[in-house]
Order: structure tokens, then sequence, then C-alpha cells
């Protein structure tokens, strides 16, 4: 009996869609508030990627004394090796470094050449910590006296400094976290309300239909249900559409900021955000047709159940 209530809803919902026209409006309205829901969404994965790649990776440069002995800058990195919270280290003389910088920046390279400017660069320790935690910990390493000759003390107030500045991109990146929830909070509530509004006009504009099902003692779950469904079958097909629509701004992302591709600035953040958008995007967007069907009978029962009140004989 509830499945041929069902089945028979549906089609009406379907038939209504396909010859009324006024469904138009309200999916486009849907459909752009899904999408932007959807662009929020991956605002907070961003945002979540963002303190991930912070806490997960701290690149140190330790700057080495000028005519410190080589055999003891390799027993420093050699001890740095030897750290368990080190995950990288890497030697690089001065002369490695202006060869870099010959490469990336051939306008300072010239620039040094023009003016003949001698290699400005020291020996550099390159240091990965594998989390921020370790920053204390390794400060405290360095502080060791078998290191002052060969690091500048200096050093420590700027790894120090290196930290407050991780920590307060730590409370930004939560910020952003904590705005684009209340944005997706926001933007449910508006969803909520175009439905209802939908649902109203759609009652209202067959309330001649309503009143015969009211005559012949139809419940209200049994009227209510076409409008239902009608606005199931617009949240899905928007929430598809906008899917699909960040799915292809994903793909163009990296062509539209260069910055992002390989080699880029940002590319390490575009590397730490795609496994947690890869995973966690289509779950959302399963979820959010899972939850489509509930949001559009909460929205169609406030939009059906005014419209019904003001008719005789009125069950709802």
């Amino acid at each position: 009996m509830v499945s041929t209530v069902l089945r028979r809803s549906l089609r009406r919902a379907l038939s209504t869609l396909w010859r009324e026209g006024e469904w138009r409006m309200s999916f486009g309205s849907l459909l752009g508030i899904c999408t932007l829901f959807q662009f929020l969404l991956l605002g907070l994965l961003a945002a979540a990627a963002v303190q991930s790649l912070l806490l997960s990776h701290s690149d140190l440069k330790l700057e080495i004394r000028a005519g410190a002995p080589r055999g003891e800058v390799q027993q420093l990195l050699s001890a740095i090796l030897e750290l368990p919270y080190v995950e990288r280290g890497i030697f690089i003389t001065r002369e490695q470094a202006l060869a870099q910088i010959k490469t990336q920046d051939p306008s300072l390279a010239a620039f040094f050449e023009k003016f003949q400017v001698d290699n400005p660069f020291p020996d550099t320790i390159g240091v990965t910590l594998k989390s921020l935690g370790n920053y204390p910990t390794f400060s405290a390493f360095l502080s060791d006296a078998r290191w002052q000759q060969l690091v500048d003390p200096a050093l420590l107030s700027t790894i120090t400094h290196q930290e407050e500045r991780v920590h307060e991109l730590l409370r930004v990146a939560s910020g952003g976290q904590n705005l684009a929830v209340i944005l997706l909070l926001l933007a449910c509530a508006i969803l909520l309300f175009t439905i209802i509004e939908f649902t109203r006009r759609s009652a209202l504009s067959r309330s001649e239909e309503v009143r015969v099902e009211l005559l012949v003692g139809a419940d209200g779950f049994t009227i209510t249900l076409p409008f239902i469904w009608e606005a199931a079958i617009l949240l899905w097909g928007s929430i598809a559409v906008s899917a699909v629509l960040l799915t292809a701004f994903l793909f163009i992302l990296p062509t539209l900021v260069p910055a992002l591709s390989s080699g880029g600035a940002l590319s390490p953040l575009f590397t730490a955000a795609t496994p947690i958008v890869a995973v966690t995007l289509p779950l959302t967007i399963a979820l959010e047709m899972l939850c489509a069907p509930l949001l559009a009978m909460v929205g169609a029962w406030m939009g059906v159940r005014p419209s019904v009140r003001g008719m005789p004989l009125h069950r709802l």
C-alpha cells in the first residue's frame, strides 16, 4: 500500500514538473545555493589541508658560520639526521645556493654579476621536522655547546619566531574553517527557505487539486507527498549539477592558478589537499544526496501546510 502511494505520488510529481515551468526559477535558485555550498565545502577542506600541511612539515634552514670546519659541519648533519623527529636533512654549500639562484631567479643573479657582488649566501643545512611540535626540542638540540661554533645563536630566536608565525597561520586557518562552517549552516537555512517558498507557491497554484483531495478524505501525508518528491527531485538535480561544476573547477584550477601546478609556490598545498578532497568530497556529496529527501520533506511540510490550513476540511 505504501509503495503504491509512493509510486503514484512520484509519477504525479514528475508529470507536474514536466507540465509546469514554474520549477525552473526554483531550480536555478537551488542550483546557485548548492554550488555555493560545494565551494564553501571546498574552502573548508582547503583550510583543513593548510592545517595539515603546517602541522606535518616544518622546514628550517640553519646558516653555518663562515669558516666552520667542513668535518664538524658533517658531524652536525649526521647528528641531525639521527634525531627521531627529523624527516629530512641536507647540506647546501654556498656555491650550490648561488647556482640555485641562477636557475630560479636569473634577474637576481644578473644583478650580482653586474655589480660584481661576491657570493652572499652562506653554507646551510636544510632540515624538515616531522611536526610543528618538534620546534622546541630541536631548538634545545641546537643550544648544545657542541654546535655553538657552527650555528649562529641568533638562529634560535629565528626558529622561535618562525614557530610563532606558523601558530598564527594555524589560527588564521582555524578561523577560516569556523567561518566556512557558519556560512555552510547559513546556506542550509537559505536552501530550506527556498524549498518552503517553492512548495508554497506550488500548493497555491494547485489549490483546486489539493481541495479535491481533502474532500475525498486524503490525509496530510498523501497530500504533501507529491510536493516532497518535487522538492527532492530538484534538490538531487541541483546537487548533481553543482558537483559536476565543482569537479570541472578542480580540474582546471591548476591552469587558472599556475602556482598550484607542479613546481609552483603553492604546489605543496595542492598536494596536501588532493587526498583530503578526493576522499571527503565524494562522501559529502553522497551524504547530501541522502539528506536531500529529509530536507525536502521538512521544507514541503512547512510550505504546504499553511496553504492547506486556509482550505475547508483541512487535515494537516
